[in-house]
């Protein structure tokens, strides 16, 4: 059973960043009334211009900031806790630390919040989590409930996401705040850009640079980078999931009364080594032009397969997705072309 959008209020943190804007748009074409909040810290201005529409509200501010958060939710029958510090498995590697302290910091008052809300409207909060708490699984279909018996992450991400899904699991025990936690895989659509400089916790200025393997590779695709660099043998395997279908994925399990204290991996179900990934984006881009690879040393902690079972969230959300890798590429390929960027070589 779903809630119908009409009259109900959302509150979405990181509201302007990539995954963020994807699931605001889908809130609102559902009817919904929606509150998004982001310091805009990561892209400067909204990645993707936001929607100009009567039921939406933007904010600048920090999603840390409790006081701030509890004035905003107001009157709101959900939370989408989304805001994090998020990046590829270098951003993750150079700022290892300030993930690990800022993404507590954001977790702990969604939560904090939440409690201080429930019993008034609030009917829960939805976590954003990450397949990157299986980081320690062996195999391939991963299923709700593994990150708890296998080994935990070794990435400072990957840990402080389990830890997301613990205070979840926490405020419920100690204070009945119902929960929803989903686990989004390989999130691919337009927004993604070069991040702009943004200071450390350390007070040290750090240039981000696009991280997400697709972007990545269509950029250089672009640049026709011949040998093409792809980190360790190449046979890393990912799934990939269009943003949209994700975003309909998120709200599903906001709406939905059976997703109460559950847990869910939203993931597409087209999937690829890194090689025949580097392979697909390169002749999308340069058709009929011979590709080199050139192997670079992998990170340690590099994931060898994500692929999860996601029959949990088709029978209890009725959700899939199923948009072919080809649409996805393409949708990037127009985005990076259209958006002018600077190439940083990295």
């Amino acid at each position: 059973m779903h809630e119908k959008g009409n009259n109900v209020k959302v509150l979405v943190t990181g509201a302007a960043g990539f995954l963020g804007g994807y699931v605001v748009e889908e809130l609102l074409a559902r009817g919904c009334t929606v509150v998004g909040l982001d310091n805009l810290s990561k892209y400067g201005q909204p990645a993707r211009t936001p929607p100009v529409h009567e039921r939406f509200t933007s904010v600048v501010g920090d999603a840390a900031d409790k006081d701030l958060l509890y004035e905003l939710s107001e009157d709101c029958d959900h939370f989408i806790a989304n805001a994090a510090l998020i990046g590829g498995v270098r951003y993750m590697k150079d700022l290892a630390y300030d993930i690990l302290a800022t993404n507590n910091q954001l977790v702990g008052a969604a939560a904090e919040v939440g409690m201080r809300r429930h019993g008034e409207k609030l009917r829960k909060v939805t976590y954003v989590s990450s397949s990157m708490v299986y980081e320690g699984h062996a195999g391939s279909g991963f299923r709700e409930g593994d990150e708890r018996v296998v080994a935990p992450p070794a990435t400072a991400y990957g840990f402080q996401k389990l830890a997301v899904e613990y205070y979840a699991r926490a405020a419920w025990s100690q204070y009945g705040l119902p929960y929803t936690i989903v686990r989004p895989f390989n999130c691919v659509g337009a927004g993604e850009r070069h991040a702009t400089h943004g200071s450390t916790s350390s007070g040290e200025q750090q240039h981000m640079v696009r991280g997400h393997v697709i972007p990545d590779f269509v950029e250089r695709a672009l640049r026709r980078e011949n040998p093409f660099r792809i980190l360790g043998d190449g046979r890393q395997f990912r799934t990939f999931t269009h943003a949209k279908d994700m975003a309909r994925g998120i709200v599903l399990a906001m709406e939905s009364q059976a997703a109460h204290n559950e847990d869910f991996n939203l993931s597409g179900q087209h999937g690829c080594t890194i090689a025949e990934l580097a392979e697909f984006v390169w002749n999308r881009v340069n058709p009929g032009e011979p590709l080199v690879l050139r192997h670079e040393e992998a990170f340690p902690d590099d994931v060898r397969v994500r692929k999860p079972d996601t029959r949990k969230a088709a029978e209890v959300l009725g959700f899939t997705a199923d948009t072919p890798l080809g649409v996805m590429v393409d949708e990037v390929l127009a985005w990076v072309r259209e958006s002018e960027l600077t190439v940083v070589d990295r």
